[in-house]
């Protein structure tokens, strides 16, 4: 599978399922991501946007979900906390239905990881589950071209201890992935690749 994607290949797989006035409001959820991320660098070293826009094509090409409501949060699940975006903007923009998936996604420094994906897991009606799983399984395939082997041990960790539970409860493709690419890192770990360096969070 090619994990490189364009915005153009996002729409292209959409435009057959969506309406005219949906594909306009996931083009302008992209365009809001891309403005809000503006200059930032994954710390392997490429533009932050292909990441959303990798894990919105996830929903689309791995899942079969094309709801322009659960794309567009995907194209935006980073926004509030990498810009100055508000919840308050996002809703005026797309509705309190996406505003409130980005807003269960964003994760605030004072919160926990357990009580972040919990959050999470206790609205599975919105389908904030599945993005942020294919958020993750996004980051785990990505993961061996981070230069911190820190990210890497604790990616491997978090995931194992958090995020394959949920996906067990979640979905069985993600979760086979998720285990799959799981075991990659944990190889590439244990060949000894990776150095330190500075880059993004963990989310």
């Amino acid at each position: 599978m090619d994990y490189e994607r364009t915005y153009e290949y996002l729409a292209g797989r959409l435009q057959p399922h969506l309406t005219e006035d949906e594909l306009t409001e996931v083009r302008l959820a992209y365009e809001v991501a891309e403005a809000a991320h503006e200059g930032q660098m994954r710390d392997e070293g490429t533009p932050y946007i292909l990441h959303p826009v990798r894990v919105a094509v996830s929903l689309v090409d791995e899942l079969e979900i094309y709801s322009p409501r659960l794309v567009s949060s995907a194209l935006l699940h980073d926004v509030i906390e990498d810009s100055p975006i508000t919840r308050q903007q996002i809703a005026e923009l797309f509705g309190e239905d996406v505003a409130e998936v980005v807003w269960l996604l964003t994760k605030f420094d004072d919160v926990s990881l357990p009580a972040y994906l919990s959050a999470i897991e206790a609205a599975s009606d919105t389908g904030a589950a599945i993005v942020k799983l294919c958020d993750r399984l996004d980051n785990l395939r990505f993961l061996a071209h981070s230069p911190r082997a820190e990210k890497k041990r604790r990616y491997i960790h978090t995931t194992e201890a958090f995020y394959l539970p949920l996906a067990r409860r979640t979905n069985k493709y993600l979760y086979d992935e998720l285990s799959r690419w799981l075991e990659e890192a944990r190889n590439h770990v244990k060949a000894g690749a990776g150095g330190r360096g500075s880059g993004i969070r963990e989310k």
